[in-house]
């Protein structure tokens, strides 16, 4: 989880200069958390105040975006998460890369969406 900690501190500082590289390999170093420890690795982003940040990754220019859209719809995988993904203000960008003509953002968007309004009469 150490690692996950310092992915989440890397993630902040690299949203707010931009920097394409640094923000993929944190995607990358979170999904793998998430793969090993779902439910945990889940809360400890939740904690550390990442999904506020997403919204602003979710650029149809951005080479990251297919990353931060699964990220979403494997963060939303758990019911507890649907909510606060939702306050997150994650919904009106999502919706808008469904025009994309790339096929990888739009399958994760559609996971992403799907996931956050699974089960959810809202």
């Amino acid at each position: 989880m150490d690692n996950l900690s310092d992915a989440l501190e890397k993630l902040k500082l690299a949203s707010k200069d931009s920097a394409t590289d640094s923000v993929d390999s944190c995607l990358d170093c979170l999904l793998k958390a998430l793969a090993n420890n779902h439910t945990e690795a889940s809360v400890k982003i939740q904690e550390m105040g990442v999904l506020t940040l997403l919204p602003t990754l979710l650029s149809p220019q951005s080479s990251c975006t297919p990353k931060v859209a699964n990220l979403i719809a494997e963060l939303a995988k758990n019911e507890f998460m649907r909510g606060p993904c939702v306050e997150a203000g994650l919904i009106p960008p999502l919706i808008q890369l469904l025009t994309s003509s790339d096929q990888e953002v739009l399958l994760q968007t559609g996971r992403a969406l799907g996931n956050i309004c699974y089960d959810s009469r809202k």
